[in-house]
């Protein structure tokens, strides 16, 4: 039989990687909101049109970094707490999609290994003692998913 190849899945657009510009977008924005303050002030104070500022907090424009300096000094912040303020939002969004990796991956695991006890059909390898009663009442190993039965004196190996 021949070599089977896996293609990658697809990635849903939701699923993708957050870009450096949306999360600066949201920075701003959320800096702007904070400080009440409207699109057109924080434009005319920085320098750039309004319809500039606008694409950049909705994350459709990546700004020059001395275009980013100036909408930063017209918030009142310094350009390394905007770049700061990005990278945290990153790496917490990071954090959050490896534990939700994580989670995945003991979920399934979880599952994998995961039956009932009292369930049918049992695990291939659970193994209960039985006594078959009789003139000679020895006790016998049942491996209930083969159905084997075997005196008490024998020894079953399963890898």
């Amino acid at each position: 039989m021949g070599k089977v190849v896996e293609f990658p899945r697809a990635v849903a657009p939701h699923a993708t990687k957050p870009l450096w510009r949306h999360v600066l977008g949201e920075v701003l924005r959320g800096e702007r909101l904070e400080q009440e303050r409207i699109l057109t002030e924080v434009a005319a104070t920085a320098g750039v049109s309004p319809q500039y500022l606008s694409e950049i907090e909705r994350g459709r424009k990546e700004p020059s970094s001395e275009i980013l300096g100036s909408v930063a000094d017209a918030l009142g912040l310094e350009l390394v707490d905007v770049v700061r303020r990005v990278g945290d939002r990153l790496g917490a969004r990071l954090d959050a999609e490896r534990r939700e990796a994580e989670r995945r991956e003991r979920l399934t695991v979880e599952a994998s290994y995961a039956f009932r006890a009292d369930a049918a059909p049992r695990h291939p390898l659970d193994v209960a003692i039985v006594d078959l009663g009789g003139a000679d009442a020895a006790a016998s190993v049942v491996v209930t998913g083969v159905g084997l039965v075997a005196a008490a004196d024998v020894f079953l190996l399963a890898a």
